[in-house]
């Protein structure tokens, strides 16, 4: 028995970003980063990492207002969830970028508790809003890394707060 053919096909996918950075007909030959502008976008990008818990408490303040929101008024819960649920894919994203990777790790947990299939108990928004003072600690705390004994504290502290309202 003959085998058919296979036929591969190899895509090459232009590289954006080295032409947003070298312009038009840019390739990784052509662009050159020199060690200064390295120095000088680290410089920069150390300056957001230290305004970080700064410009991210705009977006804890909503996310405490939508918890409370489906504290207090039940029937808006499925509403706030979407709301919470792309703060919480928000969140996880910067938290690790930025020095805060218990942030990534709190906000991907409240993501997935916040999806499609999210319950909408009493109790299911108390393990909501632990995850939400979970990240607002991580951030007033400015707890960077790992949080060593307090950062096991509060993943210590929301795992209990999700066997206790599971």
């Amino acid at each position: 028995m003959d085998k058919p053919a296979i036929t591969v096909k190899f895509y090459r996918i232009r590289n954006r970003l080295i032409e947003k950075a070298g312009g038009i007909g840019a390739n990784a030959e052509t662009v050159v980063f020199t060690p200064e502008m390295l120095e000088v976008t680290e410089s920069q990008f150390q300056e957001v990492i230290s305004d970080y818990p700064d410009w991210v408490q705009e977006t804890l303040n909503r996310l405490t207002a939508l918890v409370e929101v489906c504290v207090n008024f039940p029937d808006k819960r499925l509403n706030n969830y979407k709301q919470i649920n792309e703060i919480a894919h928000e969140m996880k994203g910067q938290g690790g970028t930025f020095g805060y990777p218990l942030v990534s790790t709190f906000g991907d947990s409240l993501y997935d508790f916040t999806g499609p299939n999210a319950g909408i108990s009493d109790n299911h928004v108390q393990i909501i809003k632990a995850h939400s003072d979970a990240m607002k600690a991580t951030i007033n705390g400015r707890i960077q890394g790992d949080g060593g004994q307090v950062g096991t504290e509060l993943k210590a502290m929301l795992a209990a707060a999700i066997k206790r309202f599971s």
